[in-house]
């Protein structure tokens, strides 16, 4: 059985599947098996994925999402370890090794999320995706729903994190397109012993088809995430504060309000205006909006 299962989701990558791949295969600790899940692809996924033959194994499925696709190499992993990687990026030689050495090191914990730089790695000027605020407010303590709600962003094609605690977590909800990561780190963390480190795993390429392009998409899967919070996830509403929760709820209706009003569709304007003034009822300007929305 291999210490790490390396699982990439992959739908219509086919242009920058190979250099993903070399550096996965690339990796200086060799204890793993690599699982690849084609999320219905119709590109020239299926020639690429075949001149590694022997190599990967390969799952196929219908285009369900991310977290459809990851599901599915859940299922397929037999690792003690899971690492995911995405079809787009780039993954350091180092990953896995420097990953699994550090939790060696650090026997208190049981997950590690690292760092990525955007592409091109080799320009001084390329930011890292963790900003250097999460670095510095996360050092030297585990990682905490908390975190999330303060806006961490959780990268898992920077992290490693053992099979049972996705068993525990549950199946990510293939409902989700855009914030899939955000949504599952709320259940996910709460079985983790899991530290932010500032090293480098991964080289993130930003391109017109990034699923988080879609922004009003994205404030609608926050909302529904917290939403639901108190029952996918118990306790965390108390860990964060009911009241947080809920202020942070109707902001993000609001901002769907401008969305829509700024498209001209008035009447989903005025009703997730008027979500977000049934949460926070003597708020003048989410009233205001509501009304201006309705006219």
């Amino acid at each position: 059985m291999p210490a790490v299962s390396i699982v990439i989701p992959t739908y219509n990558c086919a242009r920058w599947l190979p250099e993903s791949l070399e550096s996965v295969f690339a990796q200086t600790d060799p204890d793993h098996e690599v699982i690849v899940v084609d999320d219905g692809s119709t590109d020239d996924t299926a020639d690429v994925l075949a001149r590694y033959a022997g190599r990967l194994t390969v799952v196929r499925g219908d285009h369900g999402g991310l977290g459809a696709a990851r599901n599915l190499g859940l299922g397929r992993a037999s690792g003690e370890w899971i690492a995911f990687h995405d079809a787009d990026d780039v993954a350091a030689p180092e990953r896995l090794a420097w990953s699994r050495a550090f939790l060696r090191d650090h026997p208190d914990l049981n997950a590690v999320f690292g760092n990525g730089r955007h592409i091109p790695a080799d320009d001084p000027a390329s930011p890292n995706v963790i900003a250097e605020r999460f670095v510095t407010a996360t050092r030297n303590r585990t990682l905490t729903v908390a975190d999330l709600f303060d806006g961490f962003p959780l990268y898992f094609q920077g992290a490693l994190v053992p099979r049972a605690a996705f068993a525990a977590a549950g199946a990510f909800d293939p409902g989700y397109r855009v914030l899939t990561d955000l949504e599952y780190g709320y259940r996910l963390l709460p079985h983790l012993r899991a530290a932010c480190v500032d090293h480098t795993m991964f080289h993130y390429r930003r391109h017109d088809a990034n699923i988080t392009r879609d922004l009003l998409r994205m404030r609608m899967e926050v909302a529904r995430t917290l939403e639901r919070l108190p029952g996918v996830a118990p306790g965390v509403v108390q860990a964060i504060g009911a009241r947080r929760v809920r202020y942070c709820i109707a902001r993000q209706y609001f901002r769907i309000g401008v969305v829509h009003l700024r498209r001209g569709e008035r009447p989903d304007a005025a009703d997730a205006f008027a979500r977000a003034a049934r949460l926070r009822p003597f708020h003048p300007r989410y009233r205001w909006m509501q009304l201006r929305a309705a006219e």
